[in-house]
């Protein structure tokens, strides 16, 4: 297995990886007729999405899309796809630069930078706390309402996982199937466990 490209949002000046979802509205290919296929074994869900928060909206900044070989181009807001920046191996077939498109998205989204010691995790999403420091962003509509830093919370997670001798891996009584499962679903509860 291999971790997998996490979306990006642009808070602050610096870019974060969305480490959980909670809510409904961001980008999807299929909510614009548009086929994805796996980008390589570090993209299986076939897209990859950069965001910006920008005066209090939440914008589509940059999109990877990995589209079938025999679909011909199509335009996303108006944009036609060009030349990605991703290296040669991780590209999609469609990559959408500069789109700058409104996200109505309503929810809460857990991101972080700065990567933190927890152990080389071989597939999925990076949990929050794997990342120094963690943002909680709340949206309504896709105009961000709160933004919390949770760095402390989150540290403080990753100091008791590491003293109970924990790395990334399935809790007890946890089949593989189902582990494997919520590392790729980009949940809090995975995220940011609880004791």
């Amino acid at each position: 297995m291999t971790g997998q490209l996490p979306d990006e949002v642009l808070h602050d000046g610096e870019w974060h990886a969305v480490t959980a979802v909670d809510g409904a509205g961001l980008f999807d290919p299929a909510g614009h007729g548009i086929e994805v296929t796996a980008m390589s074994t570090a993209c299986w869900r076939g897209f990859v999405c950069r965001y910006r928060v920008d005066a209090g909206r939440l914008l589509l900044q940059d999109a990877e899309l990995g589209a079938p070989a025999t679909a011909p181009p199509v335009p996303l807001f108006g944009v036609l796809p060009g030349h990605s920046a991703l290296p040669k191996g991780l590209r999609g077939r469609w990559s959408y630069s500069d789109v700058g498109a409104p996200v109505a998205f309503t929810g809460r989204l857990l991101i972080g930078a700065g990567i933190a010691g927890i152990g080389f995790l071989h597939m999925g999403f990076r949990p929050a706390y794997g990342f120094e420091r963690v943002a909680e962003l709340r949206f309504d509509g896709g105009v961000c309402t709160a933004a919390h830093d949770r760095s402390a919370e989150l540290a403080e997670v990753r100091r008791r996982l590491s003293e109970a001798g924990g790395r990334p891996g399935p809790a007890p009584g946890e089949t593989s199937g189902d582990w494997i499962d919520r590392t790729f679903s980009l949940s809090f509860e995975y995220s940011w466990p609880a004791d």
